[in-house]
C-alpha cells in the first residue's frame, strides 16, 4: 500500500513539518502510567430443601495490572494483564469442574462473575496489548489484542462478534479478554459518519498459521433522519458471513435502540432428540439464525443534582430452547462431554425479558449506587430479580454487594436443580437466593 501511493514512513504519519515535530516531541514529564484493580468477592448460593452449611461457595478474586503509554499526542500503547485466583475451586491439575458455581461456568451464571478457570489457579491471561496511532490525522489505526464491542442492547448483545465470550448480564463489569486485530477507523466529520475495517488474528477455537485464517469484519455508522444506524459484517473463510443491524434514537424523554443478528446455524451447538426421546445428541442447525433485542430507557431528575434511570429489554433468540424439557439433557451432554459451552446461560431460552432502575448517588448518599433488575425466561417462566449496591469507603477502595432471588417455574433455566446432576442435591432443590460480597481497590 504504501510503495502504491508512492508514500515513505513520514509522510504517511503526517507532512514533513509534522514528522519533524514527531521527531523532535519531548515526551511529557510522565509518559507512562500504572495502575489496575484488585478484586476480591465471596458469593453463595441457597437452594431449597438445603441447610446453610450445604450452600454453595466460592471466592473468586482478580487481580488487573495495565501500562498505558502516551509520548506524543497521536501515539498511545496500553497494555493490561490479569489473574484470577480462588482458593474454593479444586487444585491444577484436577478434572475440570462444571459445577455452576465454579471457575469458568459460573462467569455464566445468575451467581455472576467468573475467575475463567476451572481450578484453583493462578491462572494469568493478557486482556489487553494495542498500539494506537493515526495516519494523515485522517485514518486512525490500532494494533493488536483490544475490545470492540458493537451492539446497543444492556442485557444481551447478539451482534457483539470481536468478543467470543458472550457477556454475563449480570456481571458488575466486564471481565472478558480483549481480541488480537488490527482496527482503522476512518471518519466522516461533515457527515459524522464512521467506516471501520477489521483484520481479526485470533479465533478462539483453532489457530491461524497463515492468511487463511484471519477474518475480516466491516462496520459503518451513521445517522440517518436523526436515527444512529449501525451496519457490520464478521468475514471468515469457509464459513458462511454473520451480519449485524443495530439502531438508537431518542424518542421525546425515551432513548430507543435495537440490534438485529443475522448468523449461521454452525454458529450453535444444539442438543436434539433422536426418535428415542431417552437419547439426545449434540448437532448445528441449517441456514441462518435470527437474534434479536430492543429496548427503552428514561432517565428523570428527582433532585437538582440526582437523577433515576430505567429501562426495560426483549430478546427474541430463536436457536433457543422453547421449553425447559431439554434441559436436562443438555445438563448431561455438557458433563459427558466436559463442554460448558453446550450451556449458554442467558442464551439458553428463545424468549427473554429485562427490567431495571438505577440510583447513582442518591441525595446526600454521594458515593453509593443502588440498582435492581429482574431477567425472565420467558420460554421456561423463569425469573431472578437482584439488588446491587456499591458504595465507596477510602476514596479508592469500595465495598459492593448483591443478594438475587430466584423464582417461577421449577426446572427452569434461573431455577435448575444443577446439585441433582453434581450429587450435591436433589431434583427438586431449585436455586433460591444469591448472595455475595466484594471489595475492590481501583488505581
Amino acid at each position: 500500500w504504501l510503495l502504491a501511493y508512492g508514500c515513505n514512513g513520514l509522510a504517511v504519519l503526517g507532512t514533513t513539518g509534522d514528522a519533524k515535530f514527531l521527531a523532535d516531541y519531548v515526551a511529557p514529564e510522565n509518559p507512562l502510567q500504572i495502575g489496575g484493580q484488585l478484586y476480591l468477592r465471596a458469593q453463595s448460593t441457597a437452594s431449597s430443601g438445603q441447610y446453610p452449611s450445604a450452600w454453595s461457595f466460592g471466592a473468586p478474586s482478580l487481580l488487573d495490572v495495565y501500562l498505558d503509554a502516551r509520548p506524543n499526542p497521536r501515539v498511545r500503547a496500553f497494555i493490561l494483564g490479569r489473574m484470577s485466583y480462588d482458593p474454593t475451586l479444586i487444585p491444577n491439575g484436577s478434572m475440570p469442574d462444571l459445577s455452576p458455581t465454579s471457575g469458568a461456568a459460573a462467569g455464566t451464571t445468575p451467581t455472576g462473575f467468573s475467575t475463567f478457570s476451572t481450578t484453583r489457579g493462578p491462572a494469568s491471561l493478557l486482556d489487553q496489548m494495542w498500539i494506537r496511532f493515526d495516519l494523515l490525522e485522517h485514518v486512525f489505526v490500532t494494533a493488536g489484542k483490544q475490545h470492540v464491542r458493537w451492539g446497543t442492547g444492556h442485557f444481551w448483545q447478539p451482534t457483539d462478534y470481536l468478543h467470543p465470550v458472550r457477556r454475563n448480564p449480570l456481571d458488575v463489569f466486564d471481565a472478558r479478554p480483549g481480541t488480537t486485530m488490527l482496527k482503522l477507523n476512518i471518519p466522516w466529520e461533515e457527515k459524522g459518519w464512521n467506516f471501520y475495517g477489521f483484520a481479526v488474528a485470533e479465533d478462539p477455537n483453532a489457530a491461524t498459521p497463515t492468511l487463511r485464517q484471519v477474518a475480516g469484519a466491516f462496520r459503518v455508522e451513521f445517522i440517518l433522519a436523526g436515527v444512529e444506524v449501525g451496519l457490520d459484517t464478521y468475514l471468515r473463510r469457509d464459513h458462511n458471513p454473520r451480519y449485524g443491524l443495530d439502531v438508537s434514537t431518542g424518542i421525546g424523554d425515551f432513548d430507543v435502540y435495537a440490534d438485529v443478528a443475522l448468523r449461521p446455524g454452525d454458529d450453535f451447538e444444539h442438543v436434539f432428540t433422536g426418535p428415542d426421546p431417552s437419547m439426545s445428541f449434540v448437532s448445528t442447525f441449517s441456514g441462518y439464525e435470527t437474534q434479536a433485542v430492543g429496548g427503552v430507557t428514561y432517565s428523570r431528575k428527582y433532585n437538582d443534582n440526582d437523577l433515576w434511570t430505567a429501562g426495560v429489554e426483549y430478546f427474541y433468540n430463536h436457536p433457543g430452547y422453547t421449553s425447559p424439557s431439554m434441559y436436562s439433557q443438555v445438563i448431561q451432554q455438557a458433563i459427558t462431554s466436559m463442554n460448558s459451552a453446550l450451556i449458554p446461560f442467558f442464551y439458553l431460552g428463545q424468549q427473554y425479558g429485562a427490567a431495571y432502575v438505577s440510583l447513582p448517588a442518591p441525595y446526600s448518599w454521594n458515593y453509593t449506587t443502588f440498582t435492581l433488575s429482574t431477567l425472565a425466561n420467558l420460554s421456561d417462566r423463569s425469573f431472578i430479580t437482584r439488588l446491587d449496591y456499591s458504595v465507596t469507603l477510602l476514596t479508592h477502595l469500595s465495598f459492593e454487594a448483591f443478594a438475587g432471588v430466584h423464582y417461577g417455574h421449577g426446572g427452569g433455566e434461573f431455577r435448575f436443580p444443577f446439585g441433582s446432576f453434581l450429587g450435591s442435591g436433589g431434583s427438586t432443590d431449585y436455586p433460591v437466593v444469591d448472595l455475595g460480597v466484594a471489595l475492590r481497590l481501583k488505581i
